[in-house]
């Protein structure tokens, strides 16, 4: 009897693990598919492309028309009162959107796909994909947040939107850990679990 207990435990185990690792790699995509679709959004808005969500800031210009205006006792040039415009520089949008390429979600969710993909119970049927997919939205999401640092670095903006030196400090730190994130993962793309069989195929032929 307990014997027989003994063998079902172990199955039951392994049965569960089975379970569990086959939908190890829909999860990847999964996290990998919610990363692109919000660098994509990030780009989106850095860009100013149609339809996106500028991020905008009024502030107070005085407009001065030479247009003559009809008054008593003749037309004068008129100074109209201030009004309030929306400044939507590149600097202005990339001040704004420069944290969002270095979320703690674009820094981490790759992460966990490739350590789903190619180390949580062996690699999945296509775990090099997986870590190519992550090689690529890790590079797209670190080389936008380059150019959106220094176009908020180089923007000439107003003394209430400009950022603080030490946002510039935290931000490049923020940089700095998405790239040895890609880092890891470009180590992991390259190693022997992951590299091509076609050029081992090859050698095997030339042998026989």
């Amino acid at each position: 009897m307990r014997d027989q207990l003994g063998e079902d435990v172990p199955s039951e185990t392994a049965q569960a693990w089975d379970s569990v690792r086959r939908v190890r790699e829909p999860v990847a995509w999964t996290l990998l598919g919610v990363t692109a679709i919000a660098v994509f959004v990030s780009a989106w808005q850095l860009f100013g492309l149609p339809g996106a969500p500028v991020a905008t800031a009024p502030g107070p210009v005085s407009v001065r028309s030479s247009a003559p205006v009809t008054t008593a006792p003749g037309p004068v040039p008129v100074t109209t009162a201030p009004s309030p415009v929306a400044v939507a520089t590149f600097g202005l949008r990339a001040s704004a959107v420069a944290p969002q390429f270095v979320a703690g979600g674009i820094f981490a969710l790759p992460v966990l796909s490739v350590i789903l993909a190619a180390f949580a119970g062996g690699l999945t049927g296509r775990a090099r994909r997986v870590v190519q997919t992550a090689v690529s939205v890790q590079a797209v999401a670190l080389g936008l947040g380059v150019l959106s640092w220094l176009g908020a670095l180089s923007a000439h903006l107003p003394p209430g939107l400009r950022r603080p030196p030490a946002w510039f400090i935290f931000d490049a730190t923020d940089l700095a850990a998405v790239a040895a994130a890609l880092i890891f993962t470009v180590a992991v793309i390259r190693s022997q679990a992951l590299r091509p069989l076609t050029p081992q195929l090859a050698d095997f032929g030339e042998d026989d």
